[in-house]
């Protein structure tokens, strides 16, 4: 595939980023072009394709092709109608390719508060993630480790229990959690053809790893993600080496906040990178999203914030 070269100046900074190069984009080309692609959505509440919103991400995630479908939790909530259950049982991609995680709202659901910590696990059963084999469940039915292969690339998934509730960070995401992340990424023997997510719902939880961890995770991770705020955002963290660092992302929420969406991400290779992209789900259709909500990060490289009008 060729690849143009976009220069952009900021005064005396000059920075050279490459991007594929498909003449005239379009989301279109951008799947057809793509080696694969998959989606992250939260904080749907329960809601399904009854909603406006929870419709255009079934319908977009689809229309996409996308493999896989990974949750950040909150995707359902106690006293709301739980639609989205119905869903991802009896729907063969959601029931077969989705991958939730236990958050506050699941606890709620199907335990005695937000704080019932690890009460949410049931949803993992309604996926039946238990019979994957790609798939290792903690002992505590909450937290795992997943892998998806396709094209020769392998997405590594860990999903951490960090719910909003109790408030007291170290008994929501305790040392327990802490130590099960580092023995699943010190484990993975990461080639040129791995990508590594970690995703725990409650914002901020990188912050809450000491110095040590923090840089080890920043420098193996890919793609770090969070949720439970409704408000999508890149972040900007205390990085020490900012050219090859994990790129870290709040999830937003469908149906739920000021700009409801979710991510869907393209996979490209030579070289391997994601193109990550918040699709909002209040517009009319899937198109591609400009400033603000479309990145490429390239896999042991840079994140830079993408111009399609260079494509």
């Amino acid at each position: 595939m060729k690849h143009a070269i976009k220069i952009i100046s900021f005064s005396i900074l000059l920075i050279t980023v490459v991007l594929p190069s498909f003449g005239q984009i379009d989301i279109k080309t951008l799947d057809k072009n793509a080696a694969f692609s998959f989606s992250v959505m939260s904080d749907n509440k329960g809601s399904s394709v009854e909603s406006r919103d929870m419709a255009h991400c079934d319908k977009w995630i689809k229309e996409a092709g996308d493999k896989f479908i990974i949750g950040l939790g909150d995707h359902i909530k106690s006293g709301w109608p739980a639609n989205f259950l119905e869903l991802i049982r009896t729907d063969t991609l959601w029931h077969n390719h989705f991958y939730p995680n236990v958050a506050d709202g699941e606890n709620d659901y199907w335990g005695l508060g937000q704080g019932d910590w690890g009460a949410g696990a049931p949803i993992l059963d309604s996926v039946e993630l238990s019979k994957r084999p790609n798939v290792k469940i903690r002992r505590n039915r909450c937290e795992y480790y997943a892998v998806e292969e396709h094209s020769g690339i392998k997405i590594h998934i860990i999903q951490l229990h960090y719910s909003d509730m109790p408030p007291i960070p170290f008994l929501a995401f305790g040392h327990a959690s802490r130590k099960y992340l580092f023995k699943v990424l010190n484990k993975i023997e990461k080639t040129d053809n791995d990508i590594i997510i970690v995703l725990a719902h409650t914002a901020g939880w990188v912050d809450l790893l000491n110095e040590k961890h923090r840089k080890e995770l920043l420098a193996k991770a890919d793609l770090i993600l969070d949720a439970t705020t409704h408000r999508y955002k890149k972040y900007d963290l205390r990085i020490t080496d900012p050219e090859n660092s994990a790129v870290t992302f709040n999830t937003g929420s469908v149906g739920h906040g000021i700009i409801s969406g979710f991510l869907q991400i393209h996979i490209f290779k030579s070289p391997l990178r994601m193109i990550i992209q918040y699709q909002q789900t209040g517009n009319d259709e899937r198109t591609l999203q400009g400033e603000g909500f479309a990145f490429e990060k390239i896999i042991g490289g840079k994140t830079t914030e993408i111009d399609w009008t260079t494509f």
